[in-house]
């Protein structure tokens, strides 16, 4: 709803009243029937709840004075709070978390203020973009938050659907479900079309088998970020694409976009990008053959203490192929021990383990059921590893209709391959 009505002689947008009442009326666990009722009917309420219909000021402040609010706070300047808002935004997209963090506590300093004003919902879908992207905080933690914004979710401008929508999805997908999270992001992509939302769902898509249209979104977005001079945005995209590329062997062009992303990381010293782009040349040079490169970027990013097991995982299984037992024990003894269990690809360095050493027993048709359980959900191209190992072990046990049954979820899948997330 445009335009703006006086509530408690205070002037404010329709938009953000409807939105802010249907918000308190849940948090006070209000029906619509009981908060109407002997100020308006219950379908004149749901109409505003809704976004379709307006009401008079006077009806609205006796709506807000059940609801035990007699005052709305006024923010000096919501537009100089707005700009803030974007501004911290675009610093969450552009990586400057130290700045955006600046912003942030700026504007908490005003929050009880905020609090108190039709724009408590606005500051809530911000706040948890911040959580989000910047504290990287869980699904359970935000899940109260989320879902209250979803039920006014309809009373929201676009603007803030798109936002709400994008964060949503990114921590759905993370922590929650997969295809859940990009349904979301594929809505905000519907709402507005941005560099951020092409970036986030290409990257969904890329380790979901949906590779090409993966390429589509991350090239849309890479080309924006470099016309715009966002580097480090482009740096991430071209590690993205160069793991696409791998899923469809096209080694020649993954390798230019996976060293590209490498010298963006040695220009700019973003030491997060090296773990990732070390664990993935390792790869493309596995494939290729090329075996002492492999190697190589794989005792690069183990010396990254970020989450070595990964291409520990991976340098154990080129010295596996390469018959350097020595090596391959070495790294067992290494990383199999207490202070890595938490680690989510510690179950990957032991599948290969008990892989080597217990293939024809039953302890690695039962370990492995486990593991492959652990990863199928959320890591779907590390499950390629794990499901071509106990397709071998069932046909050589002649458990052949098993075996079938794994291969046939296997054939819409491109390659063997394991990538960094």
């Amino acid at each position: 709803m445009k335009g703006y009505v006086k509530v408690f002689n205070k002037e404010v947008e329709y938009d953000f009243l409807s939105g802010w009442i249907k918000y308190n009326r849940l948090q006070n666990e209000y029906s619509q029937e009981a908060l109407a009722y002997g100020i308006c009917s219950k379908s004149h309420l749901s109409y505003f709840e809704n976004g379709k219909k307006t009401l008079r000021g006077d009806i609205i402040e006796e709506l807000l004075k059940k609801l035990g609010i007699d005052e709305i706070t006024e923010i000096e300047s919501i537009g100089k709070l707005r700009q803030k808002f974007y501004t911290m935004m675009l610093m969450i997209e552009i990586l400057n978390y130290e700045e955006a963090t600046n912003i942030y506590s700026e504007i908490q300093e005003i929050e009880e203020v905020i609090k108190l004003s039709p724009y408590n919902i606005e500051y809530k879908i911000y706040q948890l973009l911040y959580k989000v992207f910047v504290l990287k905080e869980d699904y359970n933690t935000l899940e109260h938050d989320i879902k209250n914004i979803d039920k006014i979710y309809t009373t929201l401008p676009k603007k803030l659907k798109y936002i709400f929508l994008m964060v949503s999805g990114k921590v759905i997908y993370k922590f929650n479900s997969h295809m859940e999270g990009i349904k979301k992001i594929e809505e905000a992509i519907n709402i507005k079309e941005t560099p951020w939302a092409n970036y986030l769902l290409g990257c969904n898509y890329c380790f979901n088998n949906r590779t090409i249209e993966g390429i589509y979104h991350l090239e849309k977005a890479l080309a924006s970020y470099e016309k715009n001079g966002y580097y480090k945005n482009a740096m991430w995209c071209h590690n993205y694409l160069g793991i696409c590329h791998c899923y469809l062997k096209n080694y020649t062009k993954a390798e230019k976009y996976l060293l590209s992303a490498l010298n963006g990381a040695n220009y700019f010293d973003i030491k997060k990008i090296y773990w990732h782009v070390y664990t993935n040349l390792s790869y493309l040079y596995f494939n290729t053959n090329e075996y002492e490169k492999s190697m190589e970027y794989c005792k690069k990013a183990m010396d990254i203490q970020t989450n070595p097991l990964l291409p520990a995982y991976n340098y154990a299984e080129i010295c596996y192929y390469l018959k350097k037992m020595d090596e391959v024990d070495r790294i067992f003894d290494k990383y199999l021990r207490e202070e890595y269990k938490d680690s989510s690809y510690y179950p990957l360095l032991e599948f290969l383990q008990i892989k080597i050493y217990h293939f024809n027993e039953d302890i690695f048709y039962k370990r492995t059921k486990d593991i492959l359980a652990y990863y199928e959900k959320d890591k779907i191209d590390v499950a390629i590893d794990i499901k071509l190992g106990l397709i071998e072990y069932l046909e050589n046990k002649r458990k052949y209709k098993e075996a079938n049954k794994i291969y046939k979820e296997l054939l819409n899948l491109n390659n063997k391959i394991t990538f960094s997330k």
